[in-house]
Parts: structure tokens; sequence; C-alpha cells
């Protein structure tokens, strides 16, 4: 993807999103459902990934990045078999990181799709790599950080629960629930104390608003 095919997929965006006025390469009016169909090539082939990526770190268009956002969650969940273990940690590493360096800046919509890629990524690959059992202690650093990335470090945990609970399509029921099962004994008494401490922290200020009490960064 270049800069015009990133320019062509913001148009598209906000066709569908917000009904704007967008035409095709002859000059055609493109209606919000052929913006849809255009835009959910997106989701046909994991080739797509690297597209997916270029969007998010280039557009400023919050459309288009939740549009980016939505792709690659169907693409990790459909093609979840096409990758190797290193390519999924990569992956997590690489939105985790987004959400912490631009997650403060961004609209929520999209900021809850890219939780909930992180989160689905965390249960497909939970008993590939201790890594993606480690998720909670990742939020740590969110935690620990400003109060904006303290909501977003919630926000994380609070999603990880609710997908690690709710079967995913594709997946077996015994699949999920031996996930489900193990997320329980492993990692779930550990997002409660994180989330009560945090919690308390803000509502005795001990996390200020320019930051946490130790001066955590991520």
């Amino acid at each position: 993807m270049d800069a015009q095919q990133l320019a062509q997929v913001e148009s598209l965006c906000e066709t569908l999103y917000t009904g704007a006025t967008s035409t095709d390469e002859s000059g055609n009016p493109i209606s919000r459902a052929d913006a849809q169909s255009r835009l959910l090539s997106l989701q046909s082939s994991a080739d797509y990934i690297p597209q997916c990526q270029y969007i998010l770190d280039q557009s400023q268009s919050h459309y288009a990045r939740l549009v980016a956002a939505n792709s690659l969650t169907e693409l990790i969940t459909t093609h979840w078999n096409n990758f190797t273990v290193p390519q999924r940690i990569d992956i997590r590493n690489y939105i985790l990181g987004y959400l912490a360096n631009q997650g403060p800046g961004l609209q929520d919509f999209v900021v809850a799709s890219l939780i909930k890629l992180v989160c689905r990524i965390t249960k497909l690959g939970w008993f590939d790599d201790k890594t993606h059992r480690e998720l909670a202690n990742d939020v740590t650093k969110f935690l620990q950080a400003q109060v904006v990335h303290c909501i977003l470090g919630l926000k994380i945990l609070n999603q990880l629960v609710d997908e690690l609970n709710i079967p995913t399509t594709g997946r077996t029921l015994t699949q999920h629930r031996k996930t489900s099962v193990s997320f329980r004994d492993v990692c779930l008494f550990k997002v409660f104390k994180l989330g009560l401490t945090t919690l308390n922290q803000l509502q005795t200020r001990a996390i200020g608003k320019f930051g946490h009490k130790n001066g955590g960064n991520i």
C-alpha cells in the first residue's frame, strides 16, 4: 500500500461511516454498500495484514483505523493456523505497543477494536506460548503509567475476561472450555487484584494527573 491507496481507503471509510461523497477510478459516485464491499476485501486474505498495519501506522482517519483493526481481528481469527507462533507473538506485541504509544489519542471505538484484537490473539494463542498467558503482567506497565494509560489497562483487563468467557466462531466448545478454565486457574485472580488495586489508587489519587505516584512509564 502507498499514500494514494491509503487516501482511497480513507475516502471509502468516510463514505461508509458518514455518508460523505466519494468516487471510483472513473469518477462514478460510490454508495455506502459499495464502500463496505470494497473495504471488506481487506478481510479476504492474510496477505492484507501488512496493509492493515500500514493503515494503522500512517492514517490519521479514525474510521480507517477502525476498519484496519476490525480487519486484523477477522484475519487473525479466520487464518490463525496460517501463522507461526513467532508471527502471532509479533502481531500481539505490535498491537500492545500501538496501544501504549497511540492509545491515548485514539477514539474510544478504535481503542475498543484494538483491545478486542489483542485479547482475541491472547485467547487463540493461550497454549501456544507462555507470552500469551502473561498479558496481565504486560498490562501492569499501563497501570503504572499515566491516568490515560491506567484506563487503557483496565479496559484491556475487562475485555480479556469477557473474551476468555465467550466462545469464538471456528473453535470447538471443548477448545473454548479448556482455554477458559486455564485462564480462570492461571490468571483470573491476578486480573481481579490488579483491577481493584488500580481503582483504589485512582480513587485515592495515588495515581496523579500526570503519572503514577512512582513516576512509572510504559
